[in-house]
């Protein structure tokens, strides 16, 4: 059972260096590849927001590399991949692409998602009014 775990972790661990590796790599292409900038033409969007969308995909891809900030950075790209799918059906086009990259981004989430939420600093027991 000791050793699963561990395989499991491992796994983790190299699913999400190599999530933001991909997504790193794939903000910067935004930026200067001619695909992307042919293709946020084609799609009506201008090069402000091809840059912006660049820009936090470089900044998701950083945070995912990171556990404490994985979660956050996971639903960051994922909303991002949520529009890029709706681009794409909008565009008669194949959403293969960000759906792989949504359910990546749902499991990694999911698994680095903070285990205890509690309100207030911790140590301190959350007080219960009694009626």
């Amino acid at each position: 059972m000791r050793y699963l775990k561990a395989a499991g972790t491992v796994a983790m661990w190299a699913l999400q260096v190599l999530a933001s590796l991909a997504l790193v790599y794939i903000g910067v292409a935004k930026f200067r590849s001619g695909f992307w900038i042919a293709g946020f033409a084609r799609w009506g969007y201008s090069d402000g927001f091809r840059m912006l969308i660049g820009a936090l995909e470089v900044a998701g891809g950083v945070l995912l590399a990171f556990p404490p900030t994985a979660s956050y950075a996971a639903a960051l790209l994922g909303c991002i991949m949520a529009g890029a799918v709706g681009t794409l059906v909008l565009h008669n086009e194949h959403p293969f692409p960000p759906l792989f990259w949504i359910s990546v981004m749902a499991l990694i989430g999911l698994v680095r998602l903070p285990r205890r939420w509690r309100p207030g600093p911790r140590g301190v027991p959350a007080t219960v009014d009694t009626v």
